[in-house]
């Protein structure tokens, strides 16, 4: 819930910040080793969550990956992590900040990434929700504010239920396994919606709810899929 509130209060980057500190200062990147951080943290990294496994910051070495603008105007960058010799040894050791011997299972660790950055992206729409029924109050369809069209407030309740519906999955489910998957489901629908709430502006480079684009490229690079893709969820 501190991630929630950082991103509903202060936005993406810190927000994204605040995920890693909880991590212990590792973080998740895809297979081939991008991931993206929130500008100049990459000396702060001690561990990279790739290919299944966790490789000590000391066993790679970043390069800056393919700009993506977007993720920029959010003080983003995107990394390229690349393994140094010896790739296959070390995983999963000296990144416990406790002390010496074996770190938390690289599983628990993306368990964990997944709950944690659900709760960023909730954080995100909570406070862009807020800002998209301001922008609907505020203009009018023919001689009705549109946020009294049922179809615009039928919208307006999906995003809040998806919100609290994650937020309540959070503080009961977090630490289930199959929880990320089924929150950042939800996430993604609730995005949507509140998207096309702001209209034609929701969809330009220089609007706030960019950030929820962004959010979830990021979250695409720290949510494993279900161990199980049949657990259904009621």
């Amino acid at each position: 819930m501190d991630v929630l509130r950082t991103a509903r209060e202060s936005g993406l980057s810190t927000a994204l910040t605040a995920a890693v500190r909880h991590l212990d200062f590792t973080t998740p990147c895809s297979d081939k080793g991008f991931c993206v951080l929130p500008g100049r943290m990459a000396p702060e990294i001690r561990g990279w969550l790739m290919a299944g496994r966790a490789v000590p910051g000391e066993r790679v070495t970043v390069r800056p990956g393919p700009r993506h603008e977007l993720a920029e105007r959010e003080g983003l960058e995107v990394l390229q992590v690349v393994p140094r010799e010896g790739f296959d040894e070390g995983f999963d050791e000296g990144l416990d900040a406790a002390g010496p011997g074996p770190g938390p299972d690289s599983r628990e660790r993306l368990a964990l990434a997944g709950t944690l950055y659900a709760a960023l992206r909730a954080g995100l729409a909570e406070a862009l929700l807020e800002r998209a029924v301001a922008h609907v109050a505020g203009r009018r369809s023919g001689e009705r504010p549109l946020i009294e069209r049922q179809l615009v407030r039928a919208k307006i309740a999906d995003c809040v239920a998806a919100v609290r519906a994650c937020e309540l999955l959070l503080t009961t489910s977090g630490a289930d396994p199959y929880a990320a998957y089924e929150l950042h489901r939800r996430l993604d629908a609730a995005d949507a919606a509140l998207t096309n709430l702001f209209g034609g502006a929701g969809y330009l480079a220089d609007h706030p709810v960019r950030s929820l684009y962004v959010a979830a490229y990021v979250g695409s690079l720290w949510v494993a899929p279900p161990q199980d893709p049949g657990q259904e969820w009621s």
